[in-house]
């Protein structure tokens, strides 16, 4: 028989004030070898980017074409920025595994999730727009 009258409160699993205990984070070798190719990629786009942004910005006459692709360009590299921060924050969440960087870590993947999701938008929109003027340039 179970005793209802005497029960410990820290058996209670309601969904409001829970104690939820945070684990380290231990990703395979595997995956760490991909985050690893996915830094690397993403600083060779950076690299790109960046001679782009420095060419088209600095070396060049302005007209719309180019102002097109330098936008597009900054668009890509401000995307490419935050995934190199967003993998280097989960290699660095396995090493460092501390209360205070997994609520930083949970509040850094939020704004960043956002960010992402606004710089991908606009990159597809100035593609569009590349395309479509190019478009009616033709016809």
């Amino acid at each position: 028989e179970t005793n209802t009258t005497d029960l410990p409160l820290n058996y209670m699993t309601s969904g409001y004030g829970e104690n939820t205990k945070y684990e380290c984070l231990k990703l395979p070798y595997g995956l760490m070898v991909f985050a690893g190719v996915c830094i690397g990629i993403s600083f060779c786009g950076l690299v790109g980017n960046g001679i782009v942004m420095w060419f088209l910005g600095f070396h060049m006459k302005q007209n719309p074409f180019t102002v097109y692709i330098l936008n597009l360009a900054i668009a890509d590299f401000s995307l490419l920025l935050l995934f190199f921060l967003l993998i280097l924050a989960l290699l660095s969440l396995t090493a460092i595994c501390s209360y205070l960087y997994i609520y930083f870590y949970i509040d850094f993947v939020f704004v960043v999730e956002f960010l992402c999701h606004f710089f991908d938008l606009s990159s597809l929109a100035l593609l569009t727009a590349i395309s479509v003027e190019r478009c009616l340039s033709v016809l």
